[in-house]
């Protein structure tokens, strides 16, 4: 039973990003003159200060709704073991969600995030 709910809950997510992406604007992909290697490590150091900007996101959100300090703590310790793309899909259903926003919408988004949080 939990894989099925894995699996629809993935479904959907799929499905909100497949529908992001059609909407979002193109953007050049730059090589630099020095060749791979330097672009190989402006993407492990831009990695990081992405995670860590994903991070502070998903923690904004999460703490705009949820108002017990424990399970804040905790899930800020489960933040820190997810996987980067784990990280990078709960950031990016993060953004359909506006400070103080209570609409249906909002409400189905953060129960995919904790929900993703929780499984992951």
């Amino acid at each position: 039973m939990k894989h099925f709910i894995l699996s629809i809950i993935l479904a959907f997510v799929v499905g909100l990003c497949a529908v992001g992406q059609v909407f979002a604007a193109p953007q050049k992909y730059r090589q630099s003159a020095s060749g791979v290697q330097v672009a190989d490590g402006v993407v492990k150091s831009g990695e990081k200060r992405t995670v860590k900007t994903d991070t502070l996101k998903i923690m904004s959100v999460l703490e705009d709704r949820i108002e017990d300090p424990e399970v804040l703590a905790k899930t800020k310790d489960k933040l820190h073991t997810l996987r980067v793309e784990d990280i990078r899909l709960v950031s990016s259903l993060c953004d359909q969600i506006s400070p103080g926003q209570r609409t249906a919408r909002a409400d189905i988004v953060f129960s995919l995030v904790t929900t993703l949080i929780v499984l992951s």
